[in-house]
């Protein structure tokens, strides 16, 4: 009888001390640094747009194309009626999964659209598009050895990292 108690003692206490629940809260960003971020992030897409435009020497500006995003390009076709089976938005989008630094943009105009983006090894892209018939066939494809774009982390991001590794080495 004594062992038996013994016994659910022990794993008692062993158990207990696994299920005690963490009193501490992982860190998080702040919304201010989540903001931040946002900004920061819009920036350096909008510094490598214009190094893939210039290594490329194309001629758009915001009167002749217009500039579009993956997230404008979802909402568009969410506009149109959200069909799953679209080949105007099917041809475009799987444009934009490439492994890239910054974001990629698609710049169209009535029939003719351009695809750029920077690869991870600092490789400037542009695919041309044209529209045909009920989708946007890829008429030409270049690359060019781009200019490396820093990417700063911001001080808000740095503290975080930092209480975010003493969190989980406890």
């Amino acid at each position: 009888m004594k062992k038996a108690l013994f016994l659910m003692f022990g794993l008692s206490l062993l158990f207990g001390s696994f299920s005690q629940p963490l009193h501490a809260e992982a860190p998080r960003l702040t919304p201010e640094c989540m903001e931040q971020r946002k900004a920061r992030d819009e920036q350096f897409t909008q510094q490598v747009i214009k190094d893939v435009i210039s290594s490329f020497q194309l001629d758009i500006d915001e009167h002749q194309y217009i500039e579009v995003s993956a997230r404008d390009l979802d909402a568009a076709n969410m506009i149109y009626g959200g069909k799953e089976k679209d080949e105007y938005y099917d041809s475009l989008k799987k444009h934009f999964f490439v492994a890239t630094r910054g974001n990629p943009r698609l710049f169209v105009r009535p029939q003719e659209a351009y695809v750029l983006y920077k690869k991870p090894d600092n490789t400037n892209v542009m695919v041309h598009l044209k529209l045909e018939k009920a989708r946007w066939e890829v008429t030409g494809r270049n690359k060019k050895k781009g200019r490396e774009i820093p990417y700063k982390l911001l001080p808000c991001e740095i503290d975080y990292l930092k209480k975010k590794k003493e969190f989980y080495s406890q």
